[in-house]
This record gives structure tokens, sequence and C-alpha cells, in this order.
């Protein structure tokens, strides 16, 4: 029923990510009004995130393959609404954390979405935050082969503006919202909702900066000094990988240049968070 394979690594900041959040919610939250940047409403904001999502779900739909599932938090509130769930991700570690989270109760298949083969035929293809880890023509050419005519996509995820196009900047990441709806329509799928909630998951980033600030960067730095006093062979070799991978080998810049988070700034400017709700053309 569970994985017991002690071979499978422990993906180090998932689990870290999973112990400082409390919740099997790997997306952002769904924040209302004035809220308290604290742990509580944000778990509750993640919570009312998915309960948000399910929304959208048109009635007729019965089964949902999960792609990129994380560790079953979607999988699990789905299943409890009456949906006939399967979970997909290519990290034996989500896997085994997703059979442990969700009782061994929710099927998990181990692939890449691209590389998934089935002879089933799902009612709806579902993206959490998933949609920015697969190339837009291997997605759509996978969901169309996956789903039942008339089949669904329902994809909640963060785009890039057309104002960004050519702006270099490191901790700017998915693609662009423009290139992603026409290769939805290339691929024969129609857009029938759509909806900004860009506002309502800003507050996430607040927090999320704020917890690495008080957290994550003391925890860091005290590593890496507990490693310069106490190992000091592997402090420089992990120092000359940093220097060749970034410019400059300070403990400030190692973490400035590798786990620094997204500023709600550059959110703001370059990007748009969209619900989207397609249909296979039959």
């Amino acid at each position: 029923m569970f994985i017991k394979d002690e071979k499978i690594r422990p993906n180090v900041m998932l689990k870290y990510y999973l112990d400082l959040s409390g919740t099997d919610y790997l997306h952002w939250g769904y924040w209302q009004g004035e809220e308290e940047l604290n742990l509580k409403n944000f778990q509750a904001a993640q919570e009312r995130y998915i309960d948000h999502l399910i929304q959208f779900i048109p009635k007729d739909v019965k089964t949902i393959l999960d792609v990129g599932c994380g560790v079953g938090g979607n999988a699990r509130k789905l299943k409890e609404k009456g949906y006939d769930v399967v979970g997909l991700a290519p990290d034996p570690y989500q896997q085994k954390l997703f059979k442990e989270r969700t009782g061994g109760s929710i099927p998990f298949i181990l692939s890449t979405f691209e590389d998934y083969k089935s002879d089933k035929k799902y009612d709806m293809v579902f993206m959490s935050e998933s949609v920015q880890y697969i190339p837009f023509d291997k997605a759509f050419a996978k969901a169309k082969e996956v789903l039942k005519d008339g089949g669904h996509i329902l994809s909640s995820d963060y785009y890039r503006l057309e104002n960004s196009r050519g702006v270099k900047e490191k901790h700017l990441p998915s693609f662009y919202l423009e290139d992603y709806l026409k290769k939805a329509e290339k691929f024969g799928f129609e857009k029938l909702k759509e909806e900004d909630i860009s506002k309502n998951v800003l507050p996430t980033l607040y927090y999320g900066n704020m917890v690495f600030g008080s957290y994550i960067k003391p925890t860091l730095k005290a590593i890496l000094l507990a490693l310069e006093v106490h190992i000091p062979i592997v402090d420089k070799l992990m120092r000359l990988f940093f220097r060749f991978k970034v410019k400059g080998e300070r403990i400030e810049d190692i973490i400035k240049n590798n786990v620094i988070p997204l500023k709600p700034e550059l959110f703001q400017e370059y990007m748009k968070y969209k619900i989207f709700l397609f249909k296979k053309a039959k």
C-alpha cells in the first residue's frame, strides 16, 4: 500500500516547506480582504484556493486526472467531493508522500504528463500550478489524447505578461499568457471560463517573503556557518560549486542568487494568476 523503498531520497526543500506550512497543499493561497499574514490564515487561504477551483468543475465531470498532484492535498479534496481522481507526478518522493497522506486510497501514476500512456479516458485534466512545468505543445497534445470528447482542462497558474518579453530577471518564472491561450486554440480547446485571481493570491508572496526573511534565510545562514566552522572541507567544496554556478561566494550571495522568493513587486508588474476552463472539441 505504501512506498517503503529506503533508496528514495527525500526532497529536502519540499520536506522543509511541508513542515513550515503544516498543510498538504503546494499551491498559493486564495486570500480575502485584509487578512493578517500569519500561518493560520495562510493555511485557510490554501484551503479556500482548492474550494474555489472546484466551483469551476462542470456537473458532468466524474473522472479527473490530477496532473502534478504534489503530495495529495487537492486529490484528497476532490475525492471527498465525490470525484474519481487519479494523481500523476514524476517524483518518487512525492509518490511516497502522496500514498501516505491519502492513505493509499487514491491511485498514483509515477510519470511525467507527456510520457503518460493509458487507454483510460478522463472527463477532466486538472492542473493546479503544474502548467508552467510542461511544454505547451506536449501538454495540450497529451490532454487531447487522454480526455474524452467534450472533456475539460481546468488549469490554475501564473503567467508572464507581454510587457515582460525581453526582461531578463532571474526570479521571473513561467510562460507567457498570450502564448498559452494561442496553443490552447491551436490544439482545439475552447475557452469556456476565465478568472483573474492575481489580487487574491498576491498576499501569498508577501507571506512567503516574510517567512523567508524570518525563518528560511536565518536557517540557511546557520547551516552554512556550521559547515564553515565544523566541517571546513565540505564548506570549501560547496563554496567552490556555488562560485562556479553563480557570481560571488559569500553566504549572502549564495542565498540571494539561489533561494530568494519571487518579489511581489515583480509579480504585480509582469505577471497574472489565471484560472481557465477549456473544453475539448468533439
